[in-house]
């Protein structure tokens, strides 16, 4: 083979939304509770949810801080007081050398040390003032709330482009954040997992974490899932094999969370089958990269018949499943048409 085959498809980009079949009660607040965190702000409804479940306190000023940084200790007061009585922690008040044993954190701190949420560093100090980062924050929600994280881990696709190495140890916590909508891209498609988190963003987390647990984020995973098989078509046109995979990762994680709460809706295991046929989509463009024209032809074919499939369990799917036909099977005519010309060289 001489090179690469330039697969350039130009088809319609139009599409339409999924079915919205869940709804999402939306909490009201009679009054704001802080001063800096208006209806305005997207944090709003966390934070005064987060109040309301005792989970998070102003400062004596009537603020909350939201764009203050979370230190390591504050991120695991504030996850001990979800899941714990405060004021009844065993009285435990050695754990860390760096964790004095008369400071305001020491019980909660050495409580979740105790039940095996947190570890220290490799020298033993436990960093107390260190900003939190978004993966240290999820390893230790998650682990407070007990977390079976061993079925996502079988999803090992990149996720991202600062998240493309799935034996990195934050991967099940992140992609768990992803299958409980707790978390989404920015606007560069990065999930930042050093980032160190503000108070606001700390509350958005866990709110959506607890609503998630409730069962009303069904809906907003299928909202991002749509966005991203909407991201899929659009980087495969661009040739942006990476990308496409990565978005499909994340789709396959969000109708994973959404089934696990909505287990028998018809849309959700046809949405299932429809993120399998991308998968097999780009994995035959993938394939077709590296000139493995064989297995590219049989991925593609994989992709067409389980969008027929994906069409047997709801037609909220149709839009989509007919593009992955139209792709699935241009890929294979432009593969075919490349082995003829090889052939009659």
């Amino acid at each position: 083979m001489r090179g690469c085959i330039a697969i350039l498809l130009s088809m319609d980009s139009r599409v339409l939304p999924l079915l919205i079949i869940f709804s999402i009660p939306l909490s009201a607040h009679a009054a704001q509770s802080f001063s800096d965190v208006p209806q305005t702000r997207e944090e709003y409804e966390a934070v005064e949810d987060l109040k309301t479940r005792g989970i998070v306190e102003g400062r004596p000023d009537g603020t909350f801080g939201p764009d203050s940084r979370v230190n390591r200790a504050e991120a695991i007061t504030i996850v001990v007081r979800a899941v714990a009585n405060v004021r009844n922690l065993p009285n435990i008040n050695h754990c860390f050398p760096d964790v004095a044993g008369d400071a305001w954190y020491v019980q909660p701190v050495c409580y979740a040390f105790d039940l095996d949420w947190v570890s220290g560093y490799p020298d033993g100090t436990f960093q107390p003032i260190r900003t939190v980062a978004k993966a240290e924050f999820l390893k230790i929600l998650l682990n407070a709330y007990g977390v079976d994280t061993v079925a996502i881990e079988e999803y090992r696709d990149p996720l991202a482009p600062d998240v493309r190495n799935p034996d990195e140890w934050y991967v099940p916590y992140l992609s768990y954040a992803l299958a409980s909508s707790m978390t989404a891209t920015d606007a560069y498609g990065h999930l930042n997992p050093g980032a160190s988190l503000t108070r606001g963003q700390v509350a958005l987390m866990m709110h959506r974490f607890l609503l998630y647990r409730e069962g009303v984020r069904t809906q907003q995973l299928l909202t991002v899932a749509e966005k991203d098989i909407r991201a899929v078509f659009s980087h495969l046109d661009a040739i942006e094999v990476d990308r496409a995979e990565e978005d499909v990762a994340r789709v396959r994680l969000a109708i994973f969370g959404a089934k696990e709460r909505q287990p028998d809706a018809a849309l959700l295991k046809s949405t299932e089958t429809l993120a399998e046929a991308l998968h097999s989509l780009v994995s035959a463009y993938r394939l077709t990269q590296e000139g493995s024209l064989e297995p590219a032809l049989a991925a593609s074919q994989d992709a067409y018949n389980l969008a027929h499939s994906a069409d047997d369990g709801s037609d909220a799917v149709r839009t989509y499943t007919d593009r992955v036909r139209a792709y699935a099977h241009d890929i294979a005519e432009d593969i075919r048409s490349y082995r003829a010309g090889v052939k009659s060289e």
